[in-house]
């Protein structure tokens, strides 16, 4: 590596919130890594087990180390906190109860470095995630019509690599327009559309140098499935929807109806799990979605999907078969 690679500073922000049986690990692997020249900001965002204080024995031992308490706030919140104070050149989040590989920054300002790009993100080390719909064994260089192809399948790895936020680097100047929205709990189901309003180039390197854990008492987890906050998925597709339309409303149109077609998919799965509560916000959530979007489906497209606002309990037993 150059020396004036070396110069660049890396900004990690780590949001912290009851994670004590994670945090230390996934600590202790940022500061392991072979890349040195970094801070890593832990915002503590109001966490009541004894994460506050992993944060600051860290901070007592090395001056790289910046430490915020805050009240509980969010995610979100959090995120943003850690952008005000992040002074490096590129910016990167690590979530509290995962873990990096030593070569993990490294890897990235290499690729960030050599392909000029805006985003460099790397492959996901993970039990839940399938394997991806291409070869995902060398570096790609994507625009920006190819970054919505990938999220085009939800349940395709390649829509976890581009959707989340962690698995990346992004120059910081991407963050001087772009914040997270307070409040939401899918933030990067959001964020990832407003990068893709800026971004010119995103380059993918074919290395699991995340390591995601299951944690079922995160906001993704099962002990939360029946959560609100989950059906914010429908607001995000929503917004891809538009910007393909905007982009191209005769081409768009493909990967507009794909999406919508999701929608309906994963509401359904929403509702044959949910309890009463979940369930009568799918119906009113489906039913907007298909008043908006059922010009984009065929006539046996429209017939399928109209199905669920009528019956949605056969409908489900039609065709969500796996649950």
């Amino acid at each position: 590596m150059e020396n004036n690679t070396r110069e660049k500073l890396i900004s990690i922000i780590v949001p912290v919130y009851n994670a004590e049986h994670f945090l230390d690990y996934c600590i202790s692997s940022i500061m392991k890594q072979t890349y040195q020249n970094f801070e890593l900001i832990l915002i503590d965002d109001g966490s009541k087990d004894s994460s506050p204080a992993i944060c600051d024995e860290w901070y007592k031992k090395d001056s790289r180390i910046k430490v915020v308490h805050q009240y509980n706030s969010g995610v979100a919140a959090a995120r943003n906190k850690g952008l005000e104070l992040a002074k490096g050149d590129y910016i990167c989040f690590i979530d509290n109860d995962d873990f990096v590989t030593e070569n993990h920054l490294e890897t990235f300002i290499i690729a960030m470095e050599k392909t000029d790009a805006d985003i460099v993100m790397c492959d996901i080390a993970s039990a839940r995630l399938g394997e991806p719909d291409r070869p995902l064994d060398k570096v790609l260089q994507l625009d920006v019509k190819e970054c919505l192809n990938w999220l085009s399948n939800p349940i395709s790895k390649e829509y976890v690599i581009m959707v989340v936020l962690w698995n990346k680097m992004y120059k910081r100047e991407l963050f001087q327009e772009h914040r997270f929205e307070k409040g939401k709990y899918h933030e990067d189901e959001f964020m990832i559309n407003n990068m893709l309003k800026t971004v010119k180039k995103v380059t993918f390197v074919p290395l699991k140098n995340y390591v995601y854990r299951t944690n079922e008492a995160g906001i993704t987890g099962k002990n939360n499935k029946n959560a609100m906050y989950h059906l914010e998925f429908v607001d995000a597709y929503d917004e891809r929807i538009q910007m393909a339309l905007d982009a191209d409303e005769d081409e768009g149109q493909e990967f507009a109806s794909t999406v919508a077609k999701w929608i309906f998919i994963k509401l359904a799965e929403f509702y044959k799990t949910g309890n009463p509560t979940m369930q009568a916000a799918v119906k009113k959530k489906y039913a907007e979605i298909y008043e908006k979007y059922s010009y984009l489906l065929t006539d046996k497209q429209k017939a399928k999907y109209k199905m669920f606002t009528i019956t949605p309990g056969t409908f489900c037993k039609m065709f969500i078969k796996y649950l």
